[in-house]
């Protein structure tokens, strides 16, 4: 039977629970994302450079320049961040010479709206062209490998998101509040282009990268990686799908050899069949055993002991007592003040071990005649114990309760053993004896003694089964990406969320500028703490040069980028709450205090309100019904030979 490996390499192939074709999973994962992307792209950016022509030709040059230059920032920052990188500029200069490289950088940082465009149209083309095939067909799997192929355009559309849309959401409805009644009408028809375009594009990226941490441990990779990080990853997941079938193998090798062997499971069932025995049965009668010692020839020492007899499985009322003893082995029970008189032989109730002695062999010599004593033969030796013997029989009397500790000690111990070995998962001891073998084979001798095969050790159980991988590894935890029905519910839950906290922003700066800088400068700090809190500050210059970035982003919405959360639950719990309590305090504010004359600001405080409702409410549906599932890897543990307090290559920015 094939192991089903769980990753989040790619989007799942089902919806709200029910698996679906192949060709719908393209249609829902790859065509219609990409299509609504690039139309959002192309009317966000054109509304924006047409806001910042109109900006300046009402004799606004401050609110255009504003505008024009949120539109440049991102692709600065991009080819900022690619020159920085050193896989970024290897990736680059792989397949093409160093100037070619720089050219088409150039290119790309001028020319970036036709390259997004190209970008777009390369992936819907691809996707498209995966519909032509049969189901599970290799040349699908590779235009769809196409079609997800990275590039640096990626990183472009992310900083785009958080540098461009989300401040010019600020700006435009301030811009827009401010002038209230006295504002031009076409100037406000390009606006709303603008604002409610980039709010879809902020809540779409929102919603694509909100816990990609989580899935680039288990699978995914950014978008933007570089061909060997892509690599890392498949190899990964090789990797993961071959420890999952060797461990799966491994555990049907042990069934049927514990299936084969169950020496243990009869020892087991022995050792419960008699210690329930013991504690479940009830003494019926009490019988009082007196007997002489027959090695001592004096006979004077007599020995008394009681005795638990046990009625067997027929009727109690109606047999005797003789019938009892016969019926049942009657278990012996000494008295701890008794042992320290007693003078007999050992009562034991069990067998002794030891086995009969031979018959003696057929030539043996017959058996000599034996003679009887006469009269003029001397006397006999007087046999009996003298008073050393009666020392030596003193100390064997003190040693012997001893030795039945030692024996009830061994057995205590063999059980316990044995219990161990069937419920307690055991080190990997063949792993161990190959350490052990290649330390005996550095000391070899150069000539080999002989050429006779190892016999296995007979004391080396045949129910022990090891398990063992060929290297150090970890489990590493995440979650799945979500599939079309979770994606859709987060995409309207950060629409609402971004519509909250964007015009409880922007009113508050109405109203409030210098109270407005001081909130976001609080808030900023605040996440920065958190951050610096959450990493410990440990990692590269550049890691934690990022975290600058990060809590600028945190100042809209919340993303599990680059820092993988300890406490997911408690970081998104925490962060609603201040965001929840900082909007409806700002509202309040300015809401009860202030005096407006136009419908305007009333109609914002009731969709601040409903928003946030209507926020909850997919957020409820999406945690409870539409979560993406956890999943884990097994991977090898590659940190486990590098030494404490080196960061990982992996934590560069890029």
């Amino acid at each position: 039977m094939e192991v089903q490996v769980a990753h989040a390499a790619n989007p799942p192939p089902h919806i709200l629970g029910y698996t679906i074709r192949s060709r719908t999973r393209i249609w829902v994962s790859y065509i219609v994302p990409t299509c609504l992307a690039l139309f959002v792209y192309i009317v966000q950016t054109a509304s924006d450079l047409a806001l910042s022509y109109q900006h300046f030709s009402q004799k606004e040059p401050g609110f255009g320049a504003g505008t024009l230059v949120l539109v440049l920032i991102p692709p600065l920052l991009t080819s900022l961040i690619v020159i920085l990188s050193k896989d970024q500029r290897k990736s680059e200069s792989a397949e093409r010479s160093k100037c070619a490289a720089l050219g088409l950088g150039l290119a790309k940082l001028f020319l970036f709206p036709f390259f997004v465009m190209i970008r777009f149209s390369s992936r819907l083309f691809w996707a498209v062209e995966g519909l032509f095939h049969d189901d599970d067909d290799v040349e699908r799997m590779k235009c769809l490998a196409k079609a997800t192929q990275t590039s640096n355009i990626e990183l472009y559309l992310m900083i785009q998101a958080y540098a461009q849309a989300a401040p010019q959401i600020i700006l435009q409805l301030y811009y827009m509040l401010a002038q209230d009644l006295f504002r031009n009408y076409e100037t406000s028809a390009v606006q709303a282009l603008s604002l409610v375009f980039s709010a879809i594009d902020l809540a779409g990226i929102t919603t694509a990268y909100h816990r990609i941490e989580s899935q680039r441990r288990v699978g995914r990779h950014y978008p933007w990686a570089t061909p060997q990080e892509v690599d890392n990853h498949r190899c990964q997941l090789e990797q993961n799908e071959r420890l999952c079938c060797e461990a799966a193998r491994k555990k049907r090798e042990s069934e049927r050899t514990i299936a084969s062997f169950p020496e243990s499971d009869k020892i087991m069932e022995n050792f419960r069949s008699r210690r329930s025995l013991r504690m479940s049965s009830e003494a019926t009668h009490e019988l009082h055993v007196q007997g002489e010692d027959e090695v001592d020839n004096d006979g004077l020492e007599q020995m008394e002991t009681r005795a638990l007899l046990h009625s067997g499985p027929g009727p109690k009322d109606n047999a005797t007592d003789e019938e009892k003893i016969k019926g049942a082995l009657p278990k012996l029970k000494l008295r701890y003040q008794d042992l320290g008189d007693l003078d007999t032989i050992e009562v034991l109730d069990t067998i002794p071990e030891t086995p009969a002695p031979p018959p003696p062999p057929k030539t043996a010599p017959p058996e000599l005649p034996v003679l009887m004593p006469s009269e003029d033969d001397p006397p006999a030796p007087d046999l009996r114990r003298t008073m050393s013997d009666n020392e030596h029989r003193k100390s064997r009397r003190a040693t012997r309760p001893l030795s039945q500790l030692e024996t009830f000690k061994d057995m205590l111990l063999v059980n316990a053993q044995l219990y161990i070995k069937e419920h307690v998962p055991h080190p990997p001891r063949l792993l161990m004896g190959r350490v052990s073998e290649d330390t005996e084979e550095e000391h070899s001798p150069l000539v080999p003694q002989g050429s006779t095969p190892k016999i296995p050790s007979p004391l080396t159980p045949k129910d022990v089964v090891d398990f063992y991988f060929p290297r150090p590894t970890k489990i590493v935890n995440g979650i799945q990406q979500d599939d079309f029905a979770g994606r859709t519910v987060s995409f309207f839950g950060w629409i609402a969320f971004i519509t909250m906290r964007m015009l409880a922003l922007s009113t508050f700066c109405v109203f409030y500028p210098k109270a407005f800088f001081i909130l976001v400068g609080v808030h900023y700090i605040l996440m920065l703490g958190c951050l610096a809190l959450e990493t410990r500050c440990q990692g590269s210059w550049s890691r934690n040069l990022f975290l600058l970035l990060l809590a600028y982003i945190y100042i809209f919405v919340l993303l599990e980028f680059r820092v993988c959360f300890k406490s997911i639950r408690m970081w998104y719990g925490c962060y609603l709450v201040l965001t929840l309590v900082e909007n409806i305090t700002i509202t309040s504010i300015w809401y009860g205090n202030e005096e407006y004359e136009s419908w305007w600001f009333g109609f914002i405080a009731e969709w601040i309100l409903y928003s946030g409702i209507l926020f909850v409410a997919t957020l409820i549906v999406y945690y409870l019904i539409l979560r993406p599932k956890e999943v884990s890897l097994i991977v090898e543990d590659d940190n486990a030979a590098t030494p404490e307090g080196k960061p990982n290559d992996q934590d560069s920015v890029a």
